[in-house]
């Protein structure tokens, strides 16, 4: 009897089991250690490595995870700890000259979901999943840089910036939108594309603010949109979003003279809002920034032996906060595929086929709200003032679809 080449695949690989697979992971961000937390605890032997320097995981900000990612994120880890240093989800808008014209507020969502949206710091999220793995056995590899993918027989072999890695089954790209993974497996795959918007902030601590916020301060400045807060350990997290037309160099945004341009500029753009805003700004140093990009569909997020997750597979911009939350599921329900498919071809495709609605959707409305925060005119902040608050209670009743995601209710 003579097979198919499908057919050949999958028995070729029912001779797999999880306890014998061999996977590398490329990235060490949020969707890559929590992925392999998972396939170790179902029997995998796997290896993470990361580009950056452990002191390097340490940089960066904060950002937004709501039920839907936290909920993945409890059951990976102890996530108590995360509420040493946070904000509340909770949201209030503000227009230019300091009216409140909106509010977005996160506490109901306990009682609907188990758990509320919440401000935390990414380098708590990276501690805890890397600590995760330590204890596990399979501490992440730092400053090991990809360098190449290559194939030998049934295994991949990867060059990496501290040697060869061989032996492997499969490997997962986790290494975020400018993925190296992506260009090396896909190398006609679209690039992302410069939305033309800088995002800035800081971490500052400012004398005599230091009531911790209920609730982050989302502003409609006449030029630019900033949001600000106070942690319950007295430090002010901010972010602004603004139009920058050239795409710059990230290494160039961590001069210290065009971090001395970016805070002119945002002292600048903000000087006719709330003062405030200023007052924030002026007392902040090692100003953060980088551009933001936007990522067009990709057709296939995996070949037979490699698939991406996370920013890799589906970047999605930062202005609905659910990067964190989205690559979190991807690693719950890439597990569970995993697990249930001996054939890792068809895990991979189960996989796409269970989060690219969703991912799409989820992108779809990022982009509109990122088109919200662009340059304001008067007619149309005008309105956006009188309407914020109908739209916001409109869309409340529509988070659910995102918030109530359970991986254990899927058809795998």
């Amino acid at each position: 009897m003579s097979l198919s080449p499908d057919l050949k695949m999958i028995v070729h690989f029912k001779t797999y089991t999880m306890d014998n697979r061999k996977i590398l992971i490329v990235g060490g961000g949020v969707a890559g250690p929590a992925l392999a937390i998972q396939l170790i605890e179902q029997g995998a032997e796997v290896k993470v490595i990361e580009a950056r320097t452990e002191a390097e995981m340490n940089e960066g900000l904060f950002f937004g995870i709501s039920p839907n990612g936290l909920n993945v994120l409890s059951s990976l880890v102890d996530i108590t700890r995360i509420y040493e240093e946070y904000v509340p989800g909770t949201l209030h808008f503000y227009n230019a000259k300091g009216r409140l014209i909106a509010e977005l507020d996160a506490s109901y969502q306990k009682e609907a979901y188990g758990i509320s949206s919440i401000q935390v710091k990414r380098s708590a999220i990276n501690d805890l999943l890397h600590e995760k793995l330590a204890s596990l056995g399979a501490p992440v590899e730092y400053g090991c840089k990809l360098q190449a993918i290559e194939y030998a027989g049934t295994k991949i072999e990867v060059e990496t910036s501290k040697g060869r890695l061989t032996g492997y089954d499969l490997l997962v790209g986790a290494d975020g939108i400018h993925s190296l993974c992506r260009r090396l497996v896909f190398p006609g795959a679209p690039k992302p594309t410069f939305t033309k918007m800088l995002s800035t902030g800081a971490i500052a601590k400012i004398p005599g603010w230091k009531t911790p916020s209920q609730a982050v301060e989302m502003t409609f400045g006449m030029r630019a949109f900033f949001g600000f807060s106070i942690t319950n350990t007295e430090k002010v997290w901010w972010f602004n979003n603004y139009d920058w037309d050239q795409e710059p160099d990230r290494r160039v945004l961590y001069d210290p003279s065009m971090q001395q341009r970016i805070k002119q500029e945002l002292l600048e753009l903000h000087k006719n809002d709330h003062p405030k805003i200023s007052e924030v700004i002026t007392a902040s140093n090692d100003l953060f920034a980088y551009p933001i990009y936007d990522m067009p569909a990709l057709e296939k997020w995996h070949t037979e032996k490699v698939c991406l997750i996370g920013d890799a597979a589906h970047a999605i911009s930062p202005h609905t906060g659910q990067g964190a939350s989205l690559a979190l599921e991807d690693s719950a329900v890439l597990a569970k595929c995993m697990a249930k498919y001996t054939n890792p071809r068809l895990a991979f495709s189960r996989f796409q086929q269970l989060r690219s609605d969703r991912v799409a959707k989820v992108i779809a409305q990022a982009r509109k709200v990122g088109k919200a925060k662009s340059k304001p005119n008067p007619i149309a902040s005008f309105f956006r003032d009188i309407m914020l608050k109908y739209f916001i209670n409109m869309e409340k009743k529509k988070m659910s679809w995102i918030y109530e995601y359970d991986v254990d209710k899927l058809e795998i």
